[in-house]
């Protein structure tokens, strides 16, 4: 992978971000000039440094700026930053901050905001899960994992508008990993302001980006409609089309549909079975192709100590008909062949890498049937009683009802209980590691192998399950260190450790999603992202 040079961004393209085209009927057309847009899960934080799920992230990438920002072609351009040096060892970026910025409150926006921020976000005491994304600077990893001092993370200010960044490693995709929000400066004010309540709230918040929350629409914290507004602070809203977007949180998709069909709503998912069915040929549909895996997480820490066994977690995956799932739960998306989704990176030979790195995960009852009388003798039981937990939404839920259909029919003695929590709960179940089994989704943040593969390293912060898996952690560290910058044995190594945990049946892979979509066909310059920033609003416009 080329590293650019000097001037301005984004000369290596990664990753997919389409305009998405203009579906659906003329009665969807909304009354109001706001775009009026569904989300399917609740917010969870304002701040972008301990944000992990898609919904909030998509709050703060269009109240927020970067360094740099994906544009409509999958490019990184020019943000905050109007240009950046490269040193020839592509191991020193310097950074030139635009002139005039300023955050929403007035405040001058600086490169010292960057240096906080990154610095907070590397600190063990921040606990952000996201931490591990700034790992290819300086000293990152050795700071969060608390052998270090922030204040020797490789990034500092020489004046105002400059700052210097050194990496551990020259990585070639560091212009992408700078468009996410865990890179987005912070104000050092605000921040300490309000300590810990930072970003539990609009209010308690000030913003970079192309809009900002007013106090009249903004989010309390568990509300479930709320309003952005144009910013006219951020420093290019010239191309700001649009004055106000207005958010409400509908988890059922074929509520949402209905929302859609009287003009409440300017885009509503078809991915329900029903609706699929109904509408899939329907020349309004747009199928959008997310770098998103559903996958099941098995506790491997002892807790539960059926799923601490090799054969047991080997028994569910080989009982799991991910065809006659995808084609009853979410027909528009395909079967998992791995960790890595589909359509989401390519190899240095230009294979999909999903396609180079495919494991042969298979259903086949009688070999699952097998594997499970093994487990069961091997832990010394006959039956055995197992928690699924997932999302309260309606897709989790009959995700959850076909598994404990198939399972129980086909692993004798086995009783599956499903606990349906709400999205917020089920975050926290996953990362406090109190769950037997959870169904969890995973959208690439940039669009390279690394960014699932970083998942389930030993002492990871996502990895929920504990996987120990030497052969894996192995492969993914030389990708990231002595191969790094030899194209063939670094996706060597990721496929790998793709093996690695085939292997070892360390997860489940469910599916690669695919989301079919109806859109009021008046909107138009919503850039649709498959890694990083789901939906930039930026240059959205209703006609």
């Amino acid at each position: 992978m080329k590293t650019w040079k000097k001037v301005t961004l984004g000369t290596v393209a990664l990753g997919s971000v389409a305009v998405l085209a203009a579906c659906g009927n003329s009665d969807s057309s909304s009354s109001s000039k706001d775009i009026q847009w569904n989300l399917s899960s609740p917010i969870q934080t304002l701040d972008s440094s301990l944000a992990t799920d898609t919904y909030s992230n998509i709050i703060i990438g269009n109240t927020n700026a970067g360094l740099t920002r994906v544009d409509k072609n999958g490019k990184a351009k020019p943000e905050l930053a109007k240009s950046v040096d490269v040193s020839s060892d592509g191991l020193t970026y310097t950074f030139h901050l635009r002139d005039g910025l300023k955050w929403s409150n007035g405040d001058k926006l600086t490169a010292k905001d960057f240096v906080y921020s990154w610095q907070r976000a590397v600190d063990p005491a921040t606990a952000s899960e996201y931490g591990y994304l700034l790992g290819a600077i300086k000293n990152a990893n050795d700071i969060n994992s608390g052998k270090g001092d922030k204040s020797t993370l490789g990034v500092k200010a020489t004046d105002d508008k400059t700052l210097v960044v050194t990496l551990a490693q020259p990585t070639p995709y560091f212009e992408y990993l700078t468009a996410n929000g865990v890179y987005y400066p912070l104000n050092q004010k605000v921040v300490e302001k309000y300590g810990k309540q930072y970003g539990t709230s609009s209010e308690k918040m000030v913003y970079s980006g192309p809009y900002k929350f007013e106090k009249s629409k903004g989010w309390n914290g568990s509300n479930q409609t709320f309003s952005i507004v144009k910013n006219d602070d951020y420093w290019d809203k010239k191309d700001v089309k649009t004055k106000a977007i207005d958010f409400q949180v509908v988890q059922d998709v074929k509520t949402s549909f209905n929302l859609y069909k009287q003009g409440k709503i300017d885009q509503a998912s078809i991915g329900d079975p029903d609706l699929f069915k109904a509408n899939k040929d329907n020349k309004n549909v747009t199928s959008l192709h997310e770098a998103t895996t559903a996958y099941i997480q098995y506790n491997q820490s002892g807790k539960n100590k059926a799923l601490a066994n090799k054969n047991i977690r080997e028994a569910f995956n080989l009982a799991t008909d991910r065809q006659q799932y995808v084609d009853t739960v979410t027909p528009a998306s395909n079967p998992a062949t791995g960790l890595t989704p589909a359509g989401m990176a390519q190899t240095n030979t230009g294979e999909d890498f999903a396609k180079y790195a495919a494991q042969p995960y298979k259903y086949d009852a009688a070999a699952a049937k097998a594997a499970w009388a093994k487990g069961l003798s091997e832990i010394g039981e006959t039956n055995l009683t197992v928690t699924l937990t997932t999302d309260d939404s309606s897709a989790s839920k009959d995700s959850a009802t076909f598994l404990k259909q198939a399972w129980e029919k086909q692993l004798p003695g086995l009783t599956l209980n499903i606990k349906s929590v709400p999205f917020k709960q089920r975050l926290n179940d996953s990362t406090t590691g109190n769950f037997d089994m959870v169904i969890s989704l995973w959208g690439g943040d940039y669009a390279e192998p690394s960014t699932f593969l970083d998942l389930f390293v030993k002492d990871g912060p996502n990895n929920n399950g504990k996987i120990n898996n030497v052969t894996y952690d192995n492969a993914v560290k030389a990708a990231e260190t002595t191969d790094a910058l030899d194209p063939a044995k670094h996706y060597a190594d990721y496929k790998a450790a793709e093996e690695a945990l085939y292997n070892e049946s360390n997860l489940n892979p469910l599916y690669f999603r695919t989301t079919p979509v109806l859109r009021n066909p008046n909107l138009k310059g919503v850039h649709f992202g498959s890694t990083g920033l789901m939906y930039d609003f930026k240059t959205a416009y209703l006609k």
